[in-house]
């Protein structure tokens, strides 16, 4: 799974951008790594809490994101 670009915007319910990355290099860890025990599960990452600001990244696209990793997450650790 790539890195996605967000679209920066100003609006109230947009996500803080260092979290965000900070969740985004810890998934790119988890998934070059699948046998490393420390990485993210798809249930911390549905359960995640990011915080919002006035300006940030969308937070459609970046609740998409979470969806999408979270299903891939899961099918990896079924197989």
């Amino acid at each position: 799974m790539a890195y996605p670009m967000f679209p920066l915007v100003s609006a109230p319910a947009s996500y803080m951008p260092v979290p965000v990355d900070l969740v985004q290099r810890l998934a790119s860890f988890t998934l070059a790594h699948p046998e490393d025990t420390g990485g993210l599960t798809a249930d911390e990452v549905r359960h995640l809490n990011l915080p919002c600001g006035s300006y940030g990244y969308e937070s459609e696209a970046v609740d998409d994101w979470l969806d999408e990793l979270a299903d891939q997450l899961e099918k990896r650790r079924q197989s």
